[in-house]
């Protein structure tokens, strides 16, 4: 037993030492609500599609909407991502999120969503995003 926290204890600390800041120079990204209602968002992981100037949504309704609380509520959209890595998969090196007042829980809702352009779209920089702190205000 001593011999497992002991090997526990110098792996975890071997850990701590490869887990240098320098690595992980990201910071999550996240959306702040700042109107009164609940929101919906939705971005691709897809980087190179439904991202500016292809500003039109998928036809298939997405597996995975994400909510926000009204007044300054904040949902994380991802821990620690590869910026560059992501904003040099982009057409023209604009992240697009789309927001939705309403959630789409079938496809045809999702139909009438994508059809009646009941979406409001930002397109953000990586400057802008930067100097937002990873911050992506709705409004």
């Amino acid at each position: 037993m001593k011999i497992s926290i002991k090997s526990f204890i110098l792996l975890f600390s071997l850990f701590l030492i490869s887990c240098h800041p320098d690595q992980f120079q990201g910071k999550a990204t996240s959306v702040r609500n700042n109107s009164s209602e609940y929101i919906y968002f939705w971005y691709s992981g897809d980087f190179s599609v439904y991202h500016y100037p292809d500003t039109i949504l998928p036809i298939e309704k997405p597996l995975f909407i994400a909510a926000c609380s009204p007044g300054n509520g904040e949902g994380i959209m991802g821990y620690d991502p590869d910026y560059n890595n992501i904003f040099n998969q982009l057409p023209d090196g604009k992240f697009t999120i789309y927001f939705f007042d309403e959630l789409a829980t079938t496809q045809e809702e999702w139909e009438d969503i994508r059809v009646n352009h009941m979406v409001l779209r930002k397109d953000i920089t990586f400057e802008e995003l930067k100097n937002n702190d990873y911050i992506i205000y709705y409004p």
